[in-house]
């Protein structure tokens, strides 16, 4: 929805005082301190918020009040909204940058607002809940001067992460030919079926708002607080969630932006054993899909795939009889043999650097599980070459970068590389088919129905 003309010239005004140094270790000088805003702050924008904290927070704004209630009480001093638009209309000059943390089918929306404001941006990811929306917002970024941004994958740029990209990094594994992916996060169960009614809105609530530029249907539960991802109307399923969480460790060293056949399968709903119950508005409580990459340049034809709900890959045959494949992970399988890595990178054994339980060693490297184990018993981990941005650093990251005028570690416009990968898997389970994806064109070419997904229309009165 169009902002009004105030709030987009108030916008061009400077964004930041230049850094200067004050006071003493730990002291932040007012001129050195970033003026935030945040939409969405009920849900995962609370924690966005408090990895922010030592900044100025000035306005907030969520549609449901009694949600984030807990949240505004946190920033007294900050401004309460209900509407984000009028937020915009009243705070442009007073805030420099801008927290996105809505549900996904709003993202896109609030970027190009904030991207015609001129303000520095941290944006939930899946970055959009379209691949047109993808292409809109990386466009207008890449145009943009003076902006900094950032996408909220955790363990982006993290030691861990990076040891298992310089582990691939060394070609120790050969030509890569599949990479397996699989995650233990499930689907709510409680949307699962479409609910019947409407149900009581949470007081000053504005649910028309809130449904935004998807189509339109009464207030339920089983979509706020918390379980619209599950809707494709939306959200993105889980392989929009989770997606990106794990595919920066790897996707520009093996070359992942244009597959060109993508496809899923998810599971079916049963009442009993004859009554089969449609789920035609949601993903199913676990699911699979599969990316097939032609020959890129000196690499192989390659294929990815993605299980979650609890649904695993096949074991690798070199992995002991006796060691349970982890509840989530990466295997990527080569020529000369095969690396599995802990879901957002590192050892499978010690997720997110920690240590194994028990005192015991992790078994490999800081990287992953080299197999067969006999074979690379004394390959080691490779030196420290990569840049490291710490997960206890990711949102000092963001607000450091905005003073300084420099990119961060995962800009926004790589993270909507990501996401349009992630949400082809969205669209391939969305429409069950396998679907031949040309990149360039930006359309599905053996389907014209699946396309309009693409780019799906929004309801009327929004416009991106």
């Amino acid at each position: 929805m169009a902002l009004s003309r105030r709030a987009v010239v108030a916008g061009l005004a400077p964004l930041v005082v230049p850094r200067h140094v004050l006071g003493g270790a730990g002291y932040q000088a007012p001129s050195d301190t970033l003026a935030i805003a945040a939409v969405g702050i009920g849900g995962m924008g609370r924690n966005y918020l408090e990895g922010c904290k030592q900044e100025r927070i000035v306005a907030l704004c969520d549609l449901d009040h009694d949600f984030a209630a807990k949240v505004f009480e946190a920033y007294p001093t900050a401004r309460r909204y209900h509407d984000y638009r009028e937020m915009f209309d009243k705070e442009s000059r007073n805030f420099d940058a801008l927290i996105i943390a809505v549900p996904d089918h709003m993202h896109a929306i609030l970027l190009m607002a904030a991207i015609g404001m001129k303000k520095h941006i941290y944006c939930a990811k899946p970055v959009a809940h379209s691949i047109g929306e993808v292409r809109t917002v990386r466009k207008a970024l890449l145009a943009a001067k003076g902006i900094v941004t950032k996408g909220s994958i955790q363990d982006s740029r993290t030691d861990y992460a990076r040891s298992t990209t310089e582990v691939l990094n060394t070609g120790v594994l050969g030509p890569i030919r599949e990479i397996h992916i699989w995650t233990f996060h499930p689907i709510y169960p409680c949307s699962l079926v479409r609910p019947t009614g409407a149900e009581t809105l949470p007081a000053g609530m504005d649910w028309d708002l809130w449904i935004g530029p998807a189509p339109y249907r009464p207030y339920n539960k089983a979509y706020h607080p918390a379980n619209w991802r599950a809707w494709w109307d939306f959200g993105t399923a889980d392989v929009g969630d989770m997606g990106c969480h794990t595919l920066h460790t790897y996707f520009e060293e093996l070359r992942l932006q244009a597959p060109s056949v993508v496809y899923g399968y998810r599971s079916t709903r049963y009442e009993d054993m004859s009554k089969e119950t449609p789920t035609p508005e949601t993903e199913g409580s676990a699911n699979m899909i599969s990316w097939e990459y032609p020959a890129r340049g000196d690499m192989p034809p390659l294929k990815m795939f993605f299980y979650d709900g609890g649904i695993k890959p096949p074991r690798p045959a070199e992995l002991g009889h006796n060691t349970a494949l982890p509840r989530e992970g990466v295997l990527f399988v080569g020529d000369n043999g095969k690396l599995m890595s802990s879901y957002y990178g590192g050892n499978p054994f010690a997720p997110f650097g920690r240590p194994p339980g028990g005192g015991t060693a992790a078994r490999g490297l800081p990287g992953g599980l080299l197999l067969p184990e006999s074979k690379f018993k004394d390959f080691p981990q490779p030196p420290k070459t990569l840049p490291r941005c710490e997960r206890a650093d990711h949102y000092t990251d963001w607000t450091r970068s905005c003073k300084a005028g420099v990119p961060t570690a995962l800009p926004i416009e790589f993270a909507c590389q990501l996401t349009e990968v992630a949400l082809l898997g969205t669209l391939a389970l969305r429409t069950g088919k396998t679907l031949e994806w040309d990149a360039g064109a930006m359309r599905v070419s053996n389907d014209a129905q699946a396309n309009q997904y693409v780019t799906p229309p929004y309801r009327a009165g929004w416009k991106l």
